[in-house]
């Protein structure tokens, strides 16, 4: 009985001690799997971490190829490269749609795809995918609804996950980054947002690439002259500014080519631009007679311009007798046929008749008008005594002076509008109401009022009007006013003072005030500060006529502005017949740039239809409103229906 006893009262301890080493067991086994489970985590976390960082390099490296001015091969292999590193992949290629959209492998890692085309039957629904969403993601390719149309390039590739992100060029898209795996893969988040950023980078390469193709034609276009193969007067300000800058004399001569109009005429302009070159082949061969650095170029119409150093005024009139009018008594044929040609030439020189290009051309131009009416030799060196145009200028200056002291001048304003119609704002511009030759333009007096520097009073008089305006009747309209201020405007230093005591005394905020200035205003020296210090008072900056003035890219990073504006020129160039890659690249370009982008000039309902499918801000032209007196466009201002 107590051996009975003792056996009961030791079996409980060991009960107790079996069930705590049974738990301890447990416990231990819960904490292994734990600890492994935790490792694995760690090793996923590290994983991350490392693809992060491969990732944030990776970008940082394209970043910097994006900022260089690399060939398209290059930039797209290096990024090819780049997202098959960081995606741990091989099957990276490049797809673009064609105009049939169709899809063209533009380049790969695979050589056998390259150039290969998938015909555009049963691509319908790849493409909507890839258009309504950034990135197309299957770790079941060959069983995707979206990708059936693509089932024998997948079945023929043994294709079973992809990755692909579309590229986008001007909001259209235009093809995509595709990334294939053979073997069964799901994509990380990390993956995915990596590559929909390279696509990102790829994207405004393309918009940079078209850019620079886009600069490269307009630059030629503006400095070269496709006819004679010479510079446009564009082309030669650089150097023609240079000459006047370091005081050394020279000619400045106007060669006016005669029966050009009438070879056009009977044979055609084939015929005019084919005796333009010879001529224009004759004359260098000629002038590399004299001694010096001599600038040819070409002029609009029959005109060419040259500028010769090192010549006395009789060494000079001696050469253009001898070997230059002498031109006319050559036997010109064109295209086979024997044709007559006249030449006259007009002579100004520098410092004695002008120190500036400008001013020295229209003297020869005035002397080269001499030269065509007078008898022969046809050769004339400008005088003051005989320019009538010398004359008409003098006496518009004082005219002015009269308008300024007598208020003929008047304010008009045009509205500018956003996609919708709605009115958003005008643009001031200046008329004189002349007493003897009524409303006059700023194209029949501008130029004067800049050469006498009355530009800059009469600007500050616009300038005063226009805040009187914005804090009287267009005060409660939200409204704002876009202002022209010219270069000399800028340059003087009461221009900066006179705005700030205007800001200061009316009432408005003065983001409602845009200061328009000139594109090619840009490449000035110094000029960063003056917009600086003019966007520190609150106003608002626009480039006018945008694209005409050849500021690089670089310059619209460079500079803060907060508007551009598309010259006329490029929106004429908006027909039935053709595109505009221009304007749609100036759209694009203003997007990335986060700029408002406003379209001058707008003329007809289908410019308007093709702005605005485009993304344009606001559009301004006689399509949708002329411009008016003040007293006018505030009567229709009343008329319209609450915003």
């Amino acid at each position: 009985m107590g051996s009975l006893l003792l056996e009961q009262r030791l079996s409980w301890p060991l009960a107790i001690t079996m069930m705590v080493m049974l738990l301890g067991a447990l416990l231990l086994r819960h904490t292994v799997r734990q600890t492994r489970y935790n490792i694995a985590q760690w090793e996923i976390m590290l994983q991350a971490q490392r693809r992060q960082t491969d990732q944030q390099e990776a970008w940082r490296r394209m970043r910097e190829l994006l900022q260089r001015d690399l060939d398209e091969d290059t930039f797209l292999q290096t990024l090819l490269d780049t997202s098959a590193e960081i995606l741990n992949t091989e099957r990276v290629s490049l797809w673009f749609l064609d105009e049939d959209r169709a899809l063209i492998c533009r380049m790969s890692r695979i050589d056998a795809l390259n150039g290969v085309r998938l015909a555009p039957n049963g691509l319908d629904d790849y493409i909507a995918s890839l258009s309504q969403h950034p990135c197309l993601v299957t770790p079941d390719a060959q069983h995707d609804e979206r990708l059936s149309g693509l089932l024998p390039y997948l079945r023929d590739n043994h294709i079973h996950a992809m990755l692909d992100v579309g590229i986008f060029i001007g909001g259209e898209l235009r093809g995509a980054i595709c990334c294939e795996a053979t073997s069964p893969r799901e994509w990380h988040g990390d993956e995915i947002t990596t590559l929909m950023g390279l696509a990102g980078l790829l994207s405004q390469f393309s918009e940079s690439l078209r850019r620079r193709e886009v600069e490269h034609v307009l630059h030629r276009q503006l400095h070269y002259d496709e006819v004679s193969g010479l510079a446009t007067l564009r082309g030669l300000l650089e150097r023609l500014t240079a000459l006047t800058q370091s005081d050394a004399p020279f000619h400045l001569l106007v060669l006016r080519l005669g029966g050009l109009g009438h070879i056009n005429e009977t044979h055609g302009q084939q015929a005019g631009d084919e005796a333009i070159r010879q001529v224009a082949e004759t004359l260098k061969e000629r002038l590399t007679e004299l001694h010096g650095s001599i600038h040819i170029g070409r002029l609009p119409a029959n005109r060419l311009l040259i500028a010769i150093p090192e010549q006395t005024d009789e060494s000079l009139r001696r050469f253009c007798l001898e070997r230059l009018l002498s031109l006319g008594d050559n036997n010109w044929r064109i295209f086979g046929t024997p044709r007559p040609l006249r030449f006259n030439i007009g002579v100004a020189r520098h410092p004695f008749d002008a120190q500036d290009i400008e001013s020295l051309l229209q003297r020869a131009e005035v002397a080269v008008q001499h030269a065509r009416e007078a008898p022969p030799p046809h050769l004339t060196f400008y005088t003051s005594q005989l320019s009538d145009w010398e004359q008409r200028l003098n006496r518009l200056e004082q005219e002015l002076r009269t308008a300024l002291d007598e208020h003929q001048f008047r304010l008009y304003l045009q509205g500018q509008f956003d996609p919708a119609g709605h009115l958003a704002g005008a643009e001031v511009l200046l008329r004189w109401q002349h007493p003897r030759d009524g409303l006059l333009a700023p194209g029949d007096f501008i130029a004067e009022a800049e050469h006498s520097g009355l530009i800059r009073p009469m600007g500050q008089w616009v300038l005063d009007q226009a805040c009187a305006l914005l804090s009287g009747a267009l005060h409660d309209s939200g409204l704002s006013l876009s202002v022209n201020v010219s270069v000399q405007q800028l340059h003087d230093d009461a221009f900066m003072t006179h705005l700030t005591q205007l800001l200061e005394h009316h009432d408005f905020a003065p983001r409602r005030l845009i200061l328009e200035v000139v594109e090619s205003l840009l490449v000035t020296p110094g000029i960063a500060a003056r917009l600086d210090a003019l966007r520190e008072l609150g106003v608002r900056l626009a480039l006018d006529d945008f694209g005409t003035g050849y500021s690089s890219l670089r310059y619209l990073q460079d500079f803060r502005v907060d508007e551009i504006k598309i010259d006329k020129v490029f929106v004429d160039a908006i027909t039935s017949r053709r595109d505009a890659p221009l304007v749609r690249s100036i759209i694009a370009l203003g997007k990335a740039l986060e700029l408002r982008v406003v379209a001058e000039g707008v003329e007809n309902a289908m410019q308007q239809d093709y702005l605005r499918a485009r993304g344009i801000d606001f559009l301004q032209g006689y399509y949708l409103a002329r411009p008016e007196p003040i007293d006018v466009f505030l009567r229709r201002l009343e008329r319209l229906p609450p915003a």
